[in-house]
Parts: C-alpha cells; sequence; structure tokens
C-alpha cells in the first residue's frame, strides 16, 4: 500500500503579455489514497520567506525565479515536509476543466459583494452547480470580499473540493478517459497512469472521502512599505503536526495576532470545520 505524500497544488493567474507570472494560488495536499483522506493546506502568497539568491521575498516569487520547482522547494521548506509531486493550473484552463466535467456543485460560504467592489459576476452564498465561467469568478474573486485574499483562499479550496467529488461520483468505466482529458489542461510531474490509479484508488473509497481544509496561521506586517503575511510558527507547527499525522488540521489551537485579521487567520475554521470534519462527499 502506498504511504502518504505531499503534492503541491499551483494556480497562476498570468494573462497574456505577462512576461514574469507569480503562482497566485498555493495549495499543499496531503494524499493519503488507502484511507481517502486528502489535507489541503492554503499557503497565502504574500507568505514572508527567505529565498536563496534572492533574499526576503513573497513566497509567490519563487515561482516567478524557479518554476514549479522552485515553488515546491519554498513551501518544503516553509512546511518541513518531502513534497513528491506538482500540478499547475492556469486560471483560465480551470474554466475547462469544471465545464469538462459538467459543473461542480459548490456550497459558497458568503456572497462576494460584501464589499461592493467585487469585478466579477454575481455569486450568491449557498450550495450551487457552478459552470466553468463562475468557478473562474469564485476561484479569482478578492475585493468583493470582506476577508480579501483570505476568503479567495478558502473558496479555491472549495473549488478543488468540487472537482475531487465531481470526479469520484463518475461511472468507473469513464474515469480513465476523463482523467486523460483533464490531465490535458494541466502541467504536471505525474505520470498519466498514476493520475488514473490514484482516482481509482481514490473511488474505492467513495462515498466516504474525508477532504479536511485550512490555512496557515498567519498575520499581516508592512516592512519597508511592502505588506507580508507572517506565519505565527508555533500555530504553523501544531497545524502540520496534526496534518502529518491525517488529522483534522482545524482541532489545532490557534490564536491571531492581529485585530484586522480576526477570523481570517484562524485557519477558516468557522466556516472550514464544517467542510472538513471527515467531509463525506456529497
Amino acid at each position: 500500500a502506498e504511504e502518504p505524500y505531499y503534492a503541491l497544488l499551483l494556480g497562476s493567474d498570468a494573462r497574456e503579455g505577462d512576461t514574469a507570472s507569480r503562482s497566485d494560488t498555493m495549495i499543499l495536499a496531503r494524499i493519503d489514497a488507502n484511507k481517502g483522506r486528502v489535507t489541503l493546506v492554503s499557503i497565502p502568497r504574500d507568505t514572508k520567506v527567505e529565498i536563496e539568491g534572492h533574499g526576503t521575498q513573497k513566497i509567490n516569487a519563487a515561482y516567478a525565479f524557479g518554476g514549479a520547482s522552485g515553488a515546491v522547494e519554498a513551501v518544503s521548506e516553509m512546511a518541513g515536509v518531502p513534497i513528491s509531486h506538482y500540478v499547475e493550473i492556469h486560471f483560465d484552463e480551470l474554466e475547462k476543466v469544471v465545464d469538462d466535467l459538467g459543473g461542480i456543485w459548490v456550497d459558497v460560504p458568503v456572497s462576494n459583494n460584501q464589499t461592493g467592489a467585487s469585478e466579477s459576476i454575481s455569486i450568491r452564498a449557498g450550495e450551487q452547480l457552478m459552470d466553468g465561467e463562475t468557478a473562474l469568478a469564485f476561484a479569482r474573486e478578492r475585493y468583493g470580499y470582506l476577508e480579501g485574499d483570505f476568503q479567495r483562499a478558502e473558496n479555491q479550496r472549495l473549488v478543488v473540493q468540487g472537482i475531487v467529488n465531481k470526479i469520484m461520483a463518475l461511472p468507473p468505466t469513464d474515469l480513465p478517459g476523463t482523467i486523460q482529458s483533464l490531465a490535458s489542461s494541466v502541467s504536471t510531474d505525474y505520470e498519466l497512469g498514476d493520475l488514473v490509479t490514484l482516482a481509482q484508488q481514490f473511488q474505492k473509497a467513495y462515498p466516504y472521502i474525508s477532504i479536511y481544509s485550512c490555512m496557515t496561521p498567519s498575520t499581516t506586517k508592512t516592512i519597508n512599505g511592502v505588506s507580508y503575511t507572517i506565519t505565527l510558527e508555533d500555530e504553523w507547527k501544531d497545524m502540520m503536526e496534526l496534518v502529518d499525522a491525517g488529522q483534522d488540521p482545524t482541532a489545532a489551537e490557534v490564536k491571531t495576532e492581529n485585530t484586522q485579521a480576526t477570523g481570517s487567520t484562524s485557519t477558516d475554521s468557522s466556516s472550514d470545520s464544517a467542510a472538513s470534519k471527515e467531509a463525506s462527499v456529497q
């Protein structure tokens, strides 16, 4: 039986004409196919790290400097775990993936018009079937939320959950073809056969699949005019111990040091815990 391992999910929002691209989304995923369990940990893109040869940087710069392998190295060092694989998707490819699956079901935590500054189509709170265009807007939106980037990070994990749920519900005979089709929309170091096998292993556990979901405990700080997300090291260490043991990481006691970020840094436990507590796939 295969041991649990870590993979890094990368999303980049590079638009045509961009010379350098930074990864907008970084989700560290612990994958335990034998138990049908996945843990998704969002790494805030503004997280302050040291990158060899480049000094103090935001973690999303690691992708600009070293591509996917640079991002893997930076997250691996920050989390203190080895990362075996990566999957990278551009946001416009996300739209195609969701449409190819016939849409995904997402239970939207809050509507995206909290601030009146939303840049995208209106998305109400509640459970709904999203097409590719809506899922893309949901994954991109941050100005419409009071919690900005923190809400966006949770939304992106919900999109990943929605995609996993939809794949798991496919007839087993459709699985290999669907995985092959979806794989053409992502960049990854997985072999196609390994992805099919992985999906088949998870499907055996269906519908008793657990998807845990959390975010790096952090606070925000402006240093030399640059706004960074600062990892709360003690809480992060406690959380990663739970992640590494395959337990619910939202059980870690997380404090937030920054009043303006209250709630948004507490591993999203208020909104996420329901989804992460042994979230049997719908």
